[in-house]
């Protein structure tokens, strides 16, 4: 089996983003405006890229709503898994 493309804290950071997104807990074109607004554009690219470090990524993360994300954030384990191929 091949390495993970990107690291496990950047699928968990996905995982945290997409549930947050489809609980409509965060409006999707508010947040991205945001980020894209505020974040300087080589930290925002290399953060979805999945290359950036845990300093960085908190930068990221404080310009999100930070509570509905950590809603999202502590459910996820108790969410049902579909399982992999």
């Amino acid at each position: 089996m091949p390495p993970a493309a990107h690291s496990a804290r950047a699928r968990a950071m996905d995982a945290v983003l997409l549930r947050a997104l489809d609980s409509g807990r965060v409006d999707g074109p508010a947040l991205f405006a945001r980020l894209f607004a505020d974040v300087p554009m080589r930290r925002l690219l290399r953060f979805l890229d999945g290359r950036t470090g845990l300093f960085e990524d908190l930068s990221v993360g404080l310009r999100t709503p930070i509570g509905p994300m950590l809603r999202s954030a502590a459910e996820l384990p108790r969410l049902p898994r579909r399982p992999s191929d």
